[in-house]
């Protein structure tokens, strides 16, 4: 009786251990899938903020830029007007007299304001494509740990949406080639 009773609880135990085994496994399945998910949608998020970003940026430079073309044409014109006015049409010869009497400035503000465009328009962007590499980093690590990596690119069927596009940052010509002779060269800014 003693034995049948003892074998009955061991049983009992035994099965206890295996659901306890059986329901931490899909615990951390589950927990591993929700994580790679919402890694995924981390990454493209981050990706989509970048092309974001970098639209903002142009579309800002090109309209401080059209601001510095209109304001140029516009003191060009005031100053073709107040010498074809003060000398008339010809009056050329004498636009070295009106320039010295005149100080005609050109408010240096507006290409300091398209400079501060450009210049934080470039931190952000550098900014965005920080956060989607570190974005990637994290993923990559969870994907190449020996388990986790394993059944989640065996089982679970990852990456589900991080394309290889995704995986590529924007660069200049000039960083490519340092990268590739690993030369790094100096850059002038007056080059064209």
């Amino acid at each position: 009786m003693k034995t049948k009773a003892k074998t009955s609880a061991n049983s009992t135990l035994i099965l206890l251990g295996l659901l306890a085994i059986i329901g931490i496994s899909v615990l951390w399945f589950a927990g591993t899938y929700n994580g790679l998910v919402r890694q995924e949608n981390s990454i493209v998020a981050a990706n989509e903020d970048l092309q974001n970003v970098h639209t903002s940026i142009f579309n800002q430079i090109k309209s401080q830029g059209l601001s510095v073309e209109k304001y140029g044409t516009m003191v060009t014109q005031a100053i073709t007007t107040a010498i074809e006015g003060r000398y008339g049409k010809n009056g050329s010869q004498a636009a070295m007299q009106w320039i010295q009497e005149q100080n005609p400035t050109i408010d240096s503000k507006i290409f300091d304001k398209l400079q501060v465009v450009i210049e934080t328009g470039y931190n952000k962007f550098e900014s965005s494509q920080r956060t989607k590499i570190d974005k990637l980093r994290v993923y990559d690590n969870t994907m190449d740990s020996l388990f986790t990596g394993f059944v989640a690119r065996n089982i679970m069927g990852f990456p589900k949406k991080v394309t290889a596009d995704m995986r590529k940052t924007i660069t200049s010509a000039e960083t490519s080639e340092m990268m590739k002779t690993k030369e790094m060269k100096t850059i002038d800014p007056f080059a064209h």
